[in-house]
């Protein structure tokens, strides 16, 4: 669908092709509505209002459809907006279900007082108008935000010349306050970012911190060898950054060419039995899973082929929704509750060699 489309159009999705006709239709049929109990003899515009109704609510349905979509697609952007993309999501659910349920109750009334000459004002048409301004205030509201994502974030926004625009986040470059051997960046907005060389052993230990009763974690013998911070594993580890995080987007690159077994990110670690993970099998199985209180709850899982190599592993979290990206695309997308706020890192369950190249976590704030 989206190669036809692109063949067709300069659109990047259908989403914003069906948008509007649910913002249009909903409120033209309140004003139709509206004008109808000035003008009860109009039966027309009674009748036309329930149809714009029904029509309002199948836009929504399939523009709701549309943004899932194209939500899925859009690959890697900043924390910031993948808050305000997550509360969009929200909404727009909310829009929808909303709008159904004044549709169904109007078009029940206008179907009711068909055979009368005047069109009446009864308990259903009362009810579907409430509903029915509630709605617009909804569709106002995601509206709104759907605009700052492209106006203010510039989601889905090629620059000109046909390069995506970048998703880095408006806050300041962070300044480097670590010493040589340890290169950490913070950002005046708590964010990190951390690309370690091969001299960075020291980092072991204070800026990636083992979790209390992992498996021993220690850099290895070839550790001063090849790019990034080699790290040797046997069993399951978590190494995590400093600082709290909730709602954050958070990445790392990876150099997996000597390690079997499962890598990735957690995120929102209080614990070893709790804490989200987004990991990757080098047998070839990603999932994102939620452990609390030692049981763990599979968001999402998807088998692909992942292997040992250079990897790039990105999860965000804003609100009630959770994605995770392998190399730029989106493999893991689930929704539920995160936990409570905590540390982020890496987590490592296997054997041999794991070289981390890169590191970095931002907040997503505002949400």
């Amino acid at each position: 669908m989206t190669g036809l489309l692109g063949s067709l159009t300069a659109l990047p999705n259908l989403h914003p092709a069906l948008v509007h006709f649910p913002v249009a239709l909903a409120f033209t049929g309140l004003a139709l509505d509206l004008l109808s109990l000035f003008l009860p003899r109009r039966t027309w515009l009674e009748r036309a209002a329930a149809a714009l109704y029904a029509l309002a609510a199948a836009g929504a349905v399939a523009a709701y459809l549309a943004g899932r979509q194209a939500a899925d697609g859009l690959g890697p952007i900043s924390a910031q907006a993948e808050a305000v993309l997550s509360r969009h999501a929200d909404l727009a659910l909310w829009t929808m279900i909303v709008l159904l349920a004044a549709a169904v109750v109007r078009v029940v009334a206008s179907v009711r007082g068909a055979a009368s000459p005047v069109a009446r004002f009864g308990l259903l048409r009362a009810v579907a108008l409430v509903v029915m301004l509630g709605a617009a205030a909804l569709v106002g509201l995601t509206a709104d935000l759907g605009g700052a994502l492209v106006f203010q974030h510039g989601v889905a926004v090629a620059r000109s010349g046909g390069e995506a625009a970048e998703a880095a986040p408006t806050a300041e470059a962070p300044a480097v306050v670590a010493s040589p051997e340890v290169r950490l960046s913070r950002g005046d907005d708590g964010s990190l970012d951390w690309r370690p060389g091969p001299g960075d052993g020291a980092a072991l230990g204070s800026i990636l911190t083992p979790l209390a009763g992992g498996a021993p974690v220690s850099v290895a013998p070839s550790g001063n060898v090849g790019d990034g911070l080699a790290l040797e594993v046997n069993g399951e580890a978590f190494l995590l950054l400093p600082g709290t995080f909730d709602n954050l987007a958070a990445e790392t690159r990876l150099d997996l060419s000597d390690f079997r077994g499962v890598a990735g990110l957690a995120h929102h670690v209080t614990s070893a039995q709790s804490a989200v993970l987004f990991t990757v099998s080098t047998g070839g199985r990603v999932q994102l899973v939620r452990r609390s209180g030692g049981k763990e709850k599979v968001f999402d899982s998807v088998d692909m082929t992942v292997g040992r190599r250079v990897i790039d592993l990105r999860a965000t979290v804003a609100g009630r929704h959770l994605k995770s990206f392998v190399d730029g695309k989106m493999t893991a997308h689930g929704h539920g509750s995160s936990g409570e706020a905590g540390p982020v890192g890496l987590y490592l369950n296997g054997h041999g060699t794991v070289r981390v190249l890169s590191m970095s976590v931002k907040p997503a704030r505002g949400h």
